[in-house]
């Protein structure tokens, strides 16, 4: 192993930010691209960077990042999402295996989180990354896509992930939802990520604050009897309550 090598393409990563394979190729034109990529799972389980499809991102900038779409977010609909959060944290039980979506509410569920022994399996970084402050549960980020709008993975790789994985509990969300369309959201791939996990769960909660319902996006993920348990803020339609308790659903 060329340590040298390695701290010269960490070092580069830092400075850009992030880089592709194609662009280490041509630096190291003496290298070859399979020995580029162990370099760059080296510098992976140093923690430095995270591969992504076609190179690396600097943790650092995928950091600085997080922080910024979080910003970008946290004058969005704060004291519903905080309502939702202090709500969801009940249904986290010891030893448990939980799915937790990406997306700025998930995010301040998380950050109420106890710091107790429970295993997380996530698509979203910034959820990941909140979670890695605490000593006690397990974390376990999905591979896939990275998708730079929301910071969270999906595709076909981490479709395949879960084949292996259960889940005792997951917690959704959605970007819209009305009657006609269900739950939906802007993004296929992760419209299938929601699919997949939905099917495995034991226990489904959705997390959504009252703006997103009478709304719709492209890729609808879920109807309304596919959960179990909606959890939103005092602003949720009393005739939408009536309908999901109709159905069994758990509205709180």
């Amino acid at each position: 192993m060329n340590h040298e090598r390695i701290e010269r393409i960490s070092e580069l990563i830092q400075k850009r930010g992030r880089i592709s394979l194609d662009e280490l190729i041509e630096r190291f034109p003496e290298v070859s691209s399979m020995t580029l990529r162990r370099d760059l799972l080296n510098l992976e389980e140093s923690g430095v960077i995270l591969r992504v499809r076609g190179g690396a991102i600097s943790v650092r900038e995928l950091s600085k990042k997080t922080e910024e779409l979080f910003d970008k977010r946290h004058n969005q609909n704060v004291a519903a999402k905080k309502i939702i959060a202090q709500k969801a944290v009940k249904f986290i039980e010891t030893e448990h295996s939980v799915f937790i979506d990406s997306g700025s509410t998930a995010l301040y569920f998380v950050k109420e989180l106890p710091d107790i022994n429970y295993y997380v399996v996530t698509n979203g970084l910034s959820i990941a990354m909140e979670l890695a402050r605490r000593t006690m549960p397990s974390v376990t980020l999905i591979g896939g896509v990275l998708s730079s709008n929301n910071l969270a993975t999906s595709g076909g790789m981490s479709k395949l992930f879960f084949e292996d994985i259960n889940i005792d509990t997951a917690f959704l969300s959605a970007t819209a939802f009305n009657e006609e369309n269900g739950f939906s959201c802007g993004s296929q791939s992760e419209s299938e990520i929601k699919k997949t996990v939905i099917a495995k769960a034991k226990k489904r909660i959705m997390l959504m604050d009252s703006s997103k319902v009478g709304k719709s996006m492209p890729f609808t993920f879920a109807r309304l009897s596919d959960v179990d348990v909606l959890i939103s803020d005092d602003g949720f339609p009393a005739e939408l309550k009536a309908a999901a308790e109709e159905l069994g659903i758990s509205v709180i």
